[in-house]
């Protein structure tokens, strides 16, 4: 019953002290100047008070008071009295960085620093990835390693805190992730450092939850991710590495995996903004509205609904991790389980903005490489690739050591093969499937040429060389042919996401034909600068029964032109887009609800037509067919006279 009783009191007193603490907080925020203004950046429309941080900080102390001077002082685990006074003297200056830059707002690179030497003084204080792990690391990488995990779940808490509640609501859902976790490890003052920190997360939910009267303030935020940064540190995992690493990790999942993203995203477009040499490039460490929370509500959730989906996302990653920790003998197997699944909810459902981003870079990096650049990437990445599937072919499946002749034979004549048959002449990323297959014809006649020097100048046994080059071919396809696939697919990927992603202000479009018509505009759109594309499409209508509810080319069809009115209400519907050459009467009721919803009607059809000497459309001479395509663009108002771009469009030539 006592071991009840503690962490019930210990959780209560963190409440209750918050719960008191909080109004007063609120009363001395405008005098302090620590109030948030509504700004364009911001989800709320009036000043709210943003130094909640003071009381979750006050609360969580005075219940460790009880922990480590009341009646439960002798408990095992690693945090003692000695350790506690190391994460109060942090907090306390990590609280006092806080609250400066809740009032003054200081630079990105000032308040790192500040974590850092906060995570510096808790590293001397005995909290280190070394004594994590278990295992003896350098001392220069034992320092680094704790920095960053202090840095990584500090930033963390501290850039999910955008949203009424989501911060304090996923400190108490990982505070008592892992004190679940310490429990199960034997370890119950460590436990109770989190449940201090748990009710008075708990206690803040009161008054932050939607619609919020108080923030918690960089104070808050940082002060949360540094409380459970330091104590996982102390969380003595004995089970693998792997599971020791992740464990903690997936407790903090949903913050981590926001601040992860966000890196990613941004250092994405500063690379873009570099190889387009735009100077006022988004920094690495400046804000964005691209966070989960700010995502979730993009997507139609209210506040209050986006919330409770982060909840969910964060208690399902909790019970994943703590079912590692109980599940010593099938730990790997549940938490491989675990990473999948929030993999596939973060590629298919929240990652798209930073797939695009990456996209951007891959494409915009190679889209136009100067010649010598180009050939020489080609030419060093297939070098590599044959060079290491050589050593690895010899080593294991011939077990014998490779010499420089038969290196040189089995490189050299792959790679002149591909050399001669133009490999290094064709763009990759605008290629079509059938030169990938040529490809990997090319490679297997490399070989076959390669294996007959062999027989020539060795003595292997002649089906274990062919097996040794059978497994060369198959590793040189992955690694030259795949790499150069994978541009394809980037640029397909890249055709998909820049047309589904959009804001509020963009114009929502809905493609009219599903066919391939709307699949050349499709790819076409995708070749826009980022920041002069205005348009989201929608998805698109077609009257053939077996596309409808279909997806094509990564879009919805949406329904049938008998829906179009209907579907122009209820998506929003600013544009329409002809892909096809329909009858009069289609396209006049179509232009009747021009006026009704105040669209914009455009056309996209390829057709074969006669022009002037001046490139003057004389008129359609037949509909466009893929066997009949003149490569232009003819892209016009219905209530306009057709105009032809004379720019060829080369992203059609295959």
């Amino acid at each position: 019953m006592e071991f009840l009783i503690k962490y019930i009191v210990v959780f209560l007193v963190s409440l209750v002290v918050t719960w008191v603490l909080v109004p007063m907080v609120k009363k001395m925020a405008p005098s302090l100047g620590l109030v948030d203004e509504p700004s364009e950046r911001r989800i709320h429309k009036i000043p709210i008070p943003r130094c909640g941080g003071i009381a979750v900080f006050t609360a969580t102390h005075i219940a460790l008071v009880l922990v480590f001077l009341g009646p439960w002082r002798e408990l095992a685990g690693s945090i003692q009295l000695k350790e506690w006074g190391f994460l109060f003297a942090g907090s306390l200056i990590l609280l006092l960085i806080g609250l400066f830059d809740d009032r003054f707002e200081m630079r990105s690179w000032f308040k790192l620093l500040g974590q850092l030497g906060v995570a510096a003084l808790l590293f001397f204080g005995g909290f280190t990835f070394q004594g994590f792990l278990n295992v003896d690391l350098p001392w220069i990488v034992n320092f680094g390693a704790t920095l960053f995990w202090f840095a990584l779940l500090m930033n963390a808490f501290n850039l999910i805190d955008g949203m009424d509640g989501a911060c304090a609501g996923l400190g108490l859902i990982s505070s008592a992730g892992l004190a679940g976790m310490l429990l199960s490890l034997h370890q119950p003052s460590d436990a109770l450092v989190l449940v201090a920190l748990a009710g008075a997360c708990f206690g803040f939910l009161r008054y932050n939850f939607n619609p919020a009267s108080i923030f918690l303030g960089d104070c808050g935020s940082m002060f949360i991710g540094f409380m459970l940064a330091a104590v996982s540190l102390k969380a003595n995992v004995k089970q693998s590495m792997l599971v020791a690493l992740l464990v903690p990790l997936l407790a903090v999942g949903v913050p981590v995996f926001d601040v992860i993203m966000a890196v990613w995203r941004r250092m994405a477009r500063k690379l873009i903004a570099i190889i387009q040499k735009d100077k006022l490039a988004t920094k690495v460490f400046g804000p964005d509205l691209d966070h989960i929370h700010h995502k979730l509500m993009r997507s139609g959730m209210s506040q209050r609904r986006a919330a409770l989906s982060l909840y969910a996302a964060a208690v399902f990653v909790c019970l994943v991790a703590l079912g590692a920790t109980a599940m010593a003998s099938r730990s790997t197997a549940l938490l491989m389980i675990g990473m999948i699944v929030v993999l596939h909810v973060v590629v298919r459902k929240i990652a798209k903005v930073e797939l695009w981003t990456t996209t951007q870079v891959v494409l915009q990096g190679v889209r136009r490489p100067r010649n010598i650049v180009s050939l020489v990437v080609a030419v060093g990445w297939d070098l590599i690739v044959l060079i290491l599937s050589t050593l690895s072919v010899f080593t294991v499946v011939l077990a014998d050591p490779v010499s420089l002749p038969l290196l040189a034979i089995c490189v050299m004549i792959p790679f002149a093969t591909l050399y001669l048959y133009g490999a290094y002449k064709a763009v990759w990323t605008r290629s079509r499937i059938s030169q990938l297959l040529v490809l990997v014809l090319e490679l297997a006649a490399g070989n076959i040429l390669a294996f007959v020097a062999l027989l020539w100048i060795t003595e292997f046994p002649h089906l274990e060389l062919l097996k040794a080059l059978s497994v060369q071919l198959l590793g040189t396809s992955i690694g030259i042919v795949g790499i150069r696939a994978s541009l394809r697919i980037l640029r397909d990927l890249n055709a998909w996401l820049r047309c589904s992603i959009g804001s509020d202000s963009d114009t929502a479009s809905l493609i009219l034909g599903a066919g391939e018509n709307a699949i050349l505009y499709l790819r076409q759109a995708s070749f826009e600068d980022q920041q002069k594309a205005p348009r989201k499409i929608v998805g698109l209508v077609d009257d053939n029964p077996v596309l409808l509810h279909k997806i094509v080319y990564g879009y919805p069809v949406l329904g049938t032109f008998s829906q179009l009115e209907e579907l122009i209400h209820t998506h929003g519907i600013n544009e329409v887009i002809f892909t096809h050459y329909y009858s009069e009467d289609l396209r006049k009721g179509v232009y009747a609800l021009k006026e009704k919803y105040d669209l914009m009607i455009r056309e996209f059809i390829f057709s074969l037509r006669d022009l002037d000497q001046h490139g003057v459309c004389q008129g359609v001479l037949k509909p466009y067919s893929v066997h009949e395509f003149d490569c232009r663009n003819l892209c016009y108002r219905m209530d306009q006279k057709p105009v032809v771009q004379d720019r060829v469009d080369e992203e059609h030539e295959d």
